[in-house]
């Protein structure tokens, strides 16, 4: 009895000892699954806790089956009601990656498979030193599709506004993702986003914005912006289901100065080539209403204080027309334009000077933003010879219409290059090796007349 009792009493010594010992090994288990993890991330592992995803500002997340895809597993981020505009979650937990992303000059990449229920909603991307948060990086991507994954390319030499440029001599080991950075979810109300794949991307960077802009790039990342109260999406054409457009809601809460701007921070990648003399910029445009002021902005992206605006007015309802912007007739109370500057930016203000609250909600389409004027969507005094071009826009082949033999088709950039010509001309040209964008033909006759017609090559 005697013994028996001492053993009782002695148990719970010894089982706090054990368990003491158990808590122990579980802690640096834990801690050593933590320093293991590396890029790429694809939530594949199976260890309890092996990722450490560590949310903050009202994120709730959790790793699951991807309900696309049974195979494979995910992250699941949800931005709750409740969640702060910098809501945020950490990959890795406090201790990071257990080697720095090795980013080096002209090797500043990363990437991140999302899955968004909206697109043109900013992804931001921060990378930082697990041992000491003053160093950081911050950069953003735009989403391009709705409720469809894409792989976002994140470039760490494109820092975000007001954040750290990148330093190569600092040790980046740490990760955090924010979903529609920017907007709280009392405002946007609870979103669920999914996401996989992160990784340090080794390709070539992903090509970069530039004019024309067309929609027709799949691999492009447009990096559709709104600001104000805009939201817009790239989308099917809705008159015409072989064109892709940008549509752009003006909502209710819009502020009068609601935009979009295309390309993101970084803009396009070479400069407009404005000069003396050459100052246009045309932008073909869906309004719901006629007399509807369109403004366009063009700006310096590493200088917002160096910026052109100008309007011009639709004259059509609910048709698609070309607009064309005269950068030499700034609008009323902004710079003119300044040809020491480089503007490699823009911005679209659909019913610029209105409220979303005053007109409602309106919904825009836009396409073919480019340099210089355009002359016409099908073909250009098609009287003058009864001359046309189809299909428009064209892929691979442009054909003929014509009530008299063509002799001679030269056909030209919108800066006026020539970049093709075809002598003895039949009915039907092979365009399939130009680049997307927009292009003006002259066609001459047997009797040396011309004809000017213009067609977008996809």
């Amino acid at each position: 009895m005697s013994n028996h009792t001492i053993h009782l009493k002695n148990k719970p010594k010894i089982m706090k000892k054990q368990l003491l010992i158990l808590s122990l090994s579980l802690l640096l288990s834990a801690f050593s699954f933590g320093q293991t993890l590396n890029l790429p991330v694809d939530f594949e592992n199976t260890t309890p806790n092996f990722y450490a995803l560590t949310d903050f500002g009202g994120n709730a997340s959790e790793i699951i089956v991807d309900p696309t895809d049974p195979t494979n597993h995910v992250a699941k981020t949800i931005k709750t009601a409740m969640a702060e505009l910098w809501a945020g979650t950490t990959v890795g937990g406090t201790v990071g990656f257990a080697t720095p992303i090795p980013f080096a000059p002209g090797s500043t990449l990363m990437s991140v498979r999302v899955w968004s229920p909206t697109a043109g909603t900013p992804i931001r991307l921060k990378v930082e030193a697990a041992n000491d948060p003053t160093i950081s990086v911050e950069t953003e991507a735009v989403t391009t599709v709705a409720a469809t994954w894409e792989n976002l390319i994140f470039n760490f030499s494109n820092q975000a506004s007001g954040t750290a440029a990148i330093n190569f001599a600092n040790s980046y080991n740490k990760a955090s993702i924010f979903f529609n950075f920017g907007t709280t979810g009392a405002q946007a109300g609870e979103q669920t986003y999914y996401w996989d794949d992160m990784e340090f991307y080794e390709g070539p960077p992903a090509p970069a914005v530039d004019l024309p802009v067309t929609f027709e790039d799949v691999t492009l990342n447009y990096g559709l912006t709104d600001f104000g109260g805009n939201a817009s999406e790239i989308t099917v054409d809705p008159t015409n289901p072989a064109n892709h457009v940008a549509k752009t809601v003006k909502t209710s809460t819009a502020e009068l100065w609601a935009g979009t701007t295309v390309g993101g921070t970084a803009g396009f990648a070479t400069p407009i080539p404005f000069v003396a003399g050459s100052t246009k910029m045309s932008v073909r445009v869906w309004s719901p209403t006629a007399g509807t002021p369109i403004r366009l902005k063009v700006e310096a992206s590493n200088n917002p204080t160096i910026s052109v605006e100008t309007e011009a007015n639709t004259t059509v309802a609910a048709a698609w027309q070309f607009l064309v912007f005269d950068f030499s007739n700034q609008a009323s109370g902004t710079a003119p334009i300044n040809f020491a500057n480089s503007y490699n930016k823009a911005s679209i203000f659909f019913n610029f000077g209105t409220t979303g609250a005053q007109a409602g909600e309106q919904t825009y389409y836009w396409d073919d933003m480019y340099f210089g004027v355009y002359t016409g969507v099908n073909d250009l005094n098609a009287s003058n010879g009864n001359v046309s071009l189809y299909p428009n826009p064209a892929e691979d082949y442009l054909y003929i219409s014509s009530n008299t033999t063509i002799t001679n088709v030269a056909i030209y950039n919108v800066s006026g290059t020539l970049v093709k010509e075809y002598r003895n001309v039949n009915q039907r040209l092979n365009v399939g090796d130009l680049k997307t964008g927009v292009y003006v033909t002259k066609m001459t006759d047997v009797n040396g007349k011309t004809v000017t017609s213009t067609f977008i090559k996809r």
